[in-house]
């Protein structure tokens, strides 16, 4: 597989350096989760020659095993054929948006691999697959410096703004995912505090018992109802890790929606 850089100006060594991390990284999961290979983390990317002109990296997949490489060789066309997936969900291609969901990690991923492009308008990166040094033309993925940045900006709006380690909020509506029936239990709570995007199920801590009395002590079962809240938002690089219910103020029924 050939990536090459077509830049304009001088790329920063951390910018190149974090780009082919970030490649290694999501080419290693990509590995992971559609080749079936009992041993974890087994086929990685490795840098076999750097050439002169462009920036232009030739890089194999390598196992432990070598028939394991023949037996799976389509991965790499599959990886380039992903790659261009994602990046047409950020930058909004419908097509691409009915294919898959990218997580959070994949996002970064393809923000931080296009980052030397993103800052240099007037460069391309092609990324090609190639066999006997033959390039595989169906099998290409190409992006230059505008809509690198427009798949930066795309990943930005995605991931959403970064929340601080905590915070207060009042009054916020929330919904269980699962909750244990004992006041005193500290694990097995979850639930979704419907504001914080993307929204989904996290740990819940009851701060005092009457507020996980106001839950479990309803007539109607409390999976079906919606809880309005004073909660402590704890976040984890940006993201949240807890919400310490401090009161709950309000029960709705989901009947009486």
């Amino acid at each position: 597989m050939r990536i090459e850089f077509r830049n304009s100006k001088p790329v920063e060594l951390l910018d190149l350096t974090a780009s082919f991390m970030a490649l290694g990284d999501y080419f290693k999961d990509y590995a992971n989760q559609t080749t079936g290979d009992p041993q974890r983390d087994n086929l990685k990317l490795y840098v076999k020659e750097i050439k002169s002109g462009s920036l232009i990296a030739d890089m194999v997949a390598l196992a432990e095993q070598a028939e394991w490489i023949l037996e799976h060789k389509a991965v790499l066309a599959g990886f380039v054929a992903n790659a261009n997936d994602l990046v047409g969900y950020f930058l909004g291609k419908d097509e691409s948006k009915t294919k898959f969901d990218p997580s959070i990690k994949q996002a970064k991923q393809i923000a931080q691999f296009v980052e030397p492009v993103a800052k240099d308008f007037g460069s391309q990166l092609n990324m090609t697959v190639m066999e006997g040094g033959v390039v595989n033309v169906y099998q290409s993925f190409n992006i230059g410096g505008l809509e690198a940045n427009a798949v930066q900006n795309g990943v930005a709006k995605y991931l959403g703004p970064q929340l601080p380690s905590s915070q207060i909020l009042t009054d916020q509506l929330m919904v269980l995912e699962q909750v244990k029936n004992d006041v005193s239990s500290k694990s097995g709570d979850r639930g979704i505090v419907e504001t914080i995007s993307p929204p989904r199920p996290v740990k819940l801590q009851f701060a005092q018992e009457p507020a996980k009395r106001a839950v479990l002590d309803l007539e109607t079962n409390p999976l079906q109802c919606i809880f309005q809240v004073n909660v402590e938002i704890r976040s984890v690089g940006g993201k949240p890790a807890m919400y310490r219910i401090i009161e709950v103020t309000d029960v709705i029924s989901r009947e009486d929606e």
